[in-house]
């Protein structure tokens, strides 16, 4: 007996041993879903797009879900033996699909970038016919194989020697176990198809074999088996569409629906990149075909949402039709933009008036200024404060002999005037104020200016130094000490070195009428106080009282006040 026959007897008896076992494992040899799958290729990147050589004769369609793979060919380090193989790097769906070429744009994440080269596969319909109408009836049992089925194949595997005479010549059993052996060659690698009708044929050919009984039983159960499974797979769950959301944001809840052609229901498993597990949540139903979910705002967290989805057969089983474990899509989060108050820029609006006697009981060198004006400040640092207003300056002085000696009336000094003022902060701690003037006298047009140096921030206590010149009115030298020590009693102090209201010697249309001064003013000293009272957080009153004088005999009193309002 040669090595062959003992083969295939012992391989007849397993068969025997195991049939009611390894049926399912059988039906596992039919044609792989890949079997009917389009192959084609990544031919270039162009500007985001993917550009792939499949074609609307291919059966792709606008929308469809294609895989992408990635061919490897590496050379063995240790043997120098070439191995080749292919991995799964991602899902593309096709944007454009023309007579020739297709535009396609990655469908969640992807595991490597694509690249020119790459494997294309538009996945084909699982299909497992029958070969026949029916199946052929089967004998009732062995030997009592009476007569093979009169219904003729329609498909054969290539003839094997000594099949179909063996029985019929009255030839050995050994030679029986031959022709088994040449069948099982025969079908070798050629799947279950044709395991089918290589079977039947030896029975139709041998009814009364010694392995008919076996052959025929296995047949039938691949036969019942590939209905079961072109059954399964007409109820297999297919995508129909998802519109995969790029980015949304942190603690907001996210809906996400799927529409699937047939399935009993869908199941959307997610998970934040620092956790290991994925969290199931069942899909609601919205719909014929429609699914949904809403994943709760703590889930959705930066800086992104890992998922995959899975629908559901009726039997139970759970079938990936967006991403996968090994593959899932990412979604983006970002943190909520988060509402800022409107900025605001304090303002205030301001009037205040003073007035000045120089010379008590002659009433020949007073001085009125009225002045008001409206501010806004924006920062410590830069350009700190913004102020625009108007003035209005009346009074009548001369020189000293003129007006003591003389005892001339003093001469008519007068200026309307406006200006514009600016505080530049050069730190929280220091800052610049500069005022520019320009107004109007009996003589023409007119300017000024004042330029001080702050110390200290202006919203608390703070010492500021400087000096005016105003028109042909006179110079001014200040220091002024603002105390913000009770926050409802603001408190101002301040000095003042002097030869207004007369500082410029009186000419053409300045002069004064007979019997007035027409000499320069001269320098005086004037002390001021100013207290104020909040009474809203906004409204300020204060009052002023002053002291000035230019000697011991020419001085006088002074009086004032002012309002503020804030905003």
């Amino acid at each position: 007996m040669t090595a062959r026959v003992q083969r295939t007897r012992r391989f007849v008896a397993t068969l025997l041993a195991f049939t009611s076992v390894t049926w399912t494992e059988l039906a596992r040899c039919a044609e792989p879903p890949s079997a009917a799958a389009i192959q084609r290729h990544v031919l270039e990147l162009d500007a985001g797009d993917i550009i792939v050589d499949l074609a609307a004769s291919d059966g792709a369609k606008t929308g469809a879900i294609v895989e992408l793979w990635r061919p490897l060919k590496l050379k063995h380090p240790v043997t120098g033996a070439e191995i080749s193989d292919q991995f799964l790097i991602g899902r593309l769906r096709l944007t454009q699909v023309r007579a020739s070429l297709s535009l396609a744009r990655p469908f969640g994440s992807l595991a490597r970038e694509p690249a020119p080269g790459d494997i294309v596969v538009l996945p084909g319909p699982r299909r497992i016919e029958s070969d026949r109408a029916s199946a052929p009836p089967i004998p009732a049992a062995h030997p009592a194989l009476a007569a093979a089925p009169s219904a003729p194949a329609t498909d054969t595997v290539a003839p094997v020697a000594g099949v179909g005479s063996a029985a019929q010549n009255g030839a050995t059993h050994d030679s029986e176990t031959e022709a088994i052996a040449a069948l099982l060659d025969a079908v070798k690698g050629k799947g279950v198809k044709a395991r089918i009708l290589g079977y039947e044929d030896y029975v139709r050919k041998n009814p009364k074999g010694r392995y008919a009984a076996v052959l025929w039983e296995e047949a039938q159960k691949l036969r019942r088996l590939a209905v079961l499974e072109a059954k399964s797979d007409a109820d297999t769950p297919a995508l129909r569409s998802f519109e995969a959301p790029s980015e949304c944001l942190s603690g907001r809840p996210v809906t996400l629906g799927i529409e699937l052609d047939t399935g009993t229901g869908a199941v959307i498993h997610a998970r934040n990149p620092s956790e290991v597990s994925y969290t199931s949540t069942p899909m609601q139903r919205a719909g014929d075909g429609y699914f949904t979910v809403t994943l709760p705002a703590e889930r959705v967290k930066a800086p992104g949402v890992e998922y995959f989805i899975e629908a559901t057969t009726p039997s139970g089983q759970a079938i990936p039709v967006v991403g996968a474990p090994e593959l899932p899509f990412h979604l983006s989060v970002v943190d909520a933009p988060q509402a800022a108050p409107p900025l605001h820029h304090a303002s205030v609006a301001t009037v205040w008036t003073d007035y000045a006697n120089w010379n008590v009981g002659h009433e020949n060198d007073v001085t009125w200024q009225t002045e008001g004006y409206v501010g806004m400040r924006f920062q410590d640092e830069g350009v700190r404060a913004m102020r625009t207003g108007f003035g209005v300056y009346r009074g009548r002085g001369g020189s000293l002999s003129d007006l003591d000696d003389k005892h001339l009336d003093g001469r008519t000094v007068g200026l309307t005037y406006g200006y514009l003022e600016g505080e530049y902060g050069i730190s929280h701690f220091t800052g610049l104020i500069g005022r520019g003037v320009v107004g109007l006298q009996k003589s023409g047009v007119t300017g000024g200016m004042q330029l001080h140096l702050r110390l200290g921030n202006d919203e608390s206590t703070n010492l500021t130094l400087g000096g005016e010149v105003l028109g042909t009115v006179g110079l001014r030298g200040i220091v002024e000490l603002t105390l913000a020590t009770f926050p409802r009693v603001p408190i101002v102090l301040r000095t003042e070195i002097t030869n207004q209201p007369a500082g410029a010697t009186a000419h053409g249309d300045d002069a004064g009428s007979p019997g007035a001064s027409n000499g320069k003013g001269d320098v005086g000293a004037r002390a001021i106080a100013q207290v104020g009272y909040r009474f809203l957080p906004e409204l300020t009153v204060s009052v002023r009282g002053s002291y000035q004088g230019r000697t011991i005999n020419h001085a006088g009193p002074g009086v004032g006040g002012a309002i503020a309002y804030q905003w």
